[in-house]
């Protein structure tokens, strides 16, 4: 019976020194997740800043396609 208490003893201590690295494994992936979560949220703030930008943009190439249909209908440089 001692023999099996032993053996036992030894499988505990085994397992609790791996528990120990799987918690420090575990501990390296939140850090290294939550940096990727950062940095997630970093690039849907700049992916919504972009579509900001692209919207301005086709508002003002709007108003630059209008200026120049009213500037070519004043040369009459259209046909009507």
């Amino acid at each position: 019976m001692s023999d099996t208490a032993d053996l036992t003893y030894e499988l505990l201590k085994r397992v609790h020194a791996e528990f120990g690295e799987f918690r420090r494994d575990i501990a390296s992936i939140k850090m290294r997740l939550g940096s990727v979560e950062q940095r997630q949220a970093a690039m849907a703030s700049d992916v919504a800043s972009i579509h900001g930008d692209i919207a301005r943009i086709n508002v003002e190439l709007d108003q630059i396609r209008e200026d120049v249909s009213r500037i070519k209908r004043r040369l009459d440089l259209v046909d009507v």
